[in-house]
């Protein structure tokens, strides 16, 4: 019987040890019975060895065996050059994204606001041992991949207490990074939230963006579907501070005001305002008006006129799309991808969803020093109807020749407004430099932007470009990371492991397997 067992040890021996180390490759580690299956793979090895040596050689010295292991050295040889181009692969690394929409590279925001990085970023994500932290160590090699100088680690909070307690960790999941000499929490586990935070470590001056209250505009403290605080959200994010003036109780915009944004309000500004506001744009303010169709008595004549007078034409009327039926919409919702090129949309290309929206145009003679550009036409199926109150009443929908205004409808525009000198004087034959240019953008909506509606498409990243070009952070001007719907599919360490074991070691070891039998087999045969 022991005879018997010692003549299949060539088989038994390896196939245990295999055994032994699989199981550590999949667990890390080794158990009682792997290290037993271990020890007795071993020994039953020498054993069979010693007690067979002599016919061990015999088969070795035969010339069926040396042609057997030339095939196998040749194999080993494919193996080797195979891993040698492996690894110097590995240390020429190229990234290709097939996907449609870019799903696996980091956006353009990301990319720019890395370039203009100088100096190492740390980065540190707090995961204990039971959490899945694949995800964000793939996001952060992405990270390192553009850029260089950002190291990360992944840190075991219950292990190590005191970087928890140096750097303020509040809660599993945490991301911190550090650059500059600063250190910034992480909102938000994804690329948005980290592409933020270097914002916010990268920018030395965080300027004011101030919304104007006291006509029933929309508020950025309103949580409701037709509020903002959304969006004050994500202009913060871009390292923004948000406020809310009530102008009638100041006696001028602040100086620490980098642009002023009226949105929707339902009653016109009084003469007041208009002046603080004009006063704030003739010393080079900033200024986004949003503002709304109007079917009753209140056109808003100041606020117009003040637009008027920097080149913009805000008709009164509401833009009707008959294709927006076909995307599930409403006649009232045009769907707008049509922008000219201007320094706002230049690389834009996303569509833009609006609601109940007027059109605003240009004048041809608009003044001296003002320049007004278009930025954007609803499309050629659309026309801008006149007969709000018809319309607001229940009235058929048509176009009338003559009447209304056929599509394409210009519904957005922005004035540069160039600020002379004190010193320039007319007798001057050249031109001077301004001292300041001013800027005034119009848009015939306000409701695109509201929480129920600023993720639509690309108008979050339209809004948020519009910031970022009145207060002259051009580098900012792009498009943001998406939010992505998961497809992984989530596995154990373990999991994983016995993936990579099947696909990479044993699938292809049974292929050198197979060729091997066939090999020798045709060889015996002849």
């Amino acid at each position: 019987m022991l005879k018997k067992i010692e003549k299949y040890l060539y088989i038994v021996s390896p196939l245990l040890i295999l055994a032994s180390l699989f199981y550590y490759y999949l667990k890390r580690e080794f158990e009682l019975f792997s290290i037993i299956a271990l020890v007795v793979g071993i020994g039953g090895g020498i054993i069979f060895f010693i007690r067979f040596y002599e016919d061990v050689v015999r088969k070795i010295t035969r010339r069926k065996f040396r042609y057997g292991m030339n095939s196998v050295f040749i194999t080993l040889v494919v193996l080797a050059l195979v891993v040698i181009v492996y690894l110097v692969l590995m240390d020429n690394n190229k990234v290709f994204d097939l996907t449609k929409t870019k799903r696996f590279s980091l956006s353009e925001q990301t990319h720019k606001v890395l370039e203009k990085l100088e100096g190492p970023v740390n980065a540190y994500a707090f995961y204990s041992k039971q959490m899945e932290a694949g995800s964000i160590r793939e996001l952060f090699n992405e990270y390192q991949y553009l850029y260089k100088d950002f190291e990360f680690q992944i840190i075991d909070p219950d292990l190590n207490p005191s970087m928890v307690k140096e750097l303020g960790v509040e809660e599993y999941g945490e991301l911190i990074l550090k650059y500059g000499g600063k250190t910034e929490k992480v909102k938000s586990n994804n690329e948005e939230g980290i592409t933020n935070a270097l914002i916010k470590l990268s920018q030395t001056e965080v300027k004011k963006v101030y919304f104007v209250t006291g006509h029933s505009e929309h508020s950025v403290e309103d949580y409701s579907n037709v509020g903002y605080d959304k969006i004050k959200a994500a202009i913060q994010a871009e390292n923004f501070a948000v406020e809310e003036i009530l102008l009638l109780r100041t006696e001028m915009v602040p100086d620490d005001c980098a642009l002023l944004i009226s949105a929707g309000p339902k009653s016109d500004y009084t003469d007041y305002e208009i002046s603080l506001i004009e006063g704030y744009i003739q010393e080079g303010g900033r200024v986004i008006f949003l503002i709304d169709p109007v079917s009753g008595e209140e056109v808003l004549p100041n606020i117009v006129n003040l637009l008027a007078r920097y080149g913009l034409v805000a008709e009164n009327d509401v833009i009707i799309d008959p294709l927006s039926r076909v995307l599930s919409g409403d006649f009232l919702m045009p769907v707008v991808n049509s922008y000219t090129y201007n320094r706002i949309t230049k690389d834009f290309r996303f569509a833009t969803i609006f609601k109940d929206v007027r059109s605003i145009d240009i004048t041809q003679d608009p003044g001296e020093n003002i320049f007004p550009r278009i930025i954007a036409h609803t499309a050629e199926a659309s026309w801008a109807e006149k007969s709000l109150k018809e319309l607001s009443q229940g009235g058929k929908i048509k176009f009338d020749e003559g009447v209304d205004r056929q599509g394409p409808v210009p519904i957005m525009a922005y004035s540069s407004i160039d600020i002379p000198s004190e010193e320039a004087t007319e007798s001057e034959e050249e031109p001077q430099t301004p001292e300041e240019e001013a800027l005034v953008l119009a848009v015939g909506d306000s409701d695109f932007i509201s929480n129920s509606m600023y993720l639509a498409q690309g108008n979050k990243d339209l809004f948020l470009n519009m910031v970022n070009f009145l207060t002259d952070r051009g580098e900012f001007i792009t498009e943001r990371p998406k939010e992505q719907e998961s497809v992984y599919l989530t596995m154990t360490a373990m999991q994983g492991r016995l993936a990579f074991f099947i696909t990479m070691i044993a699938v292809p070891l049974f292929v050198i397997i197979v060729g091997l039998y066939f090999t020798v087999r045709r060889r015996v045969k002849t």
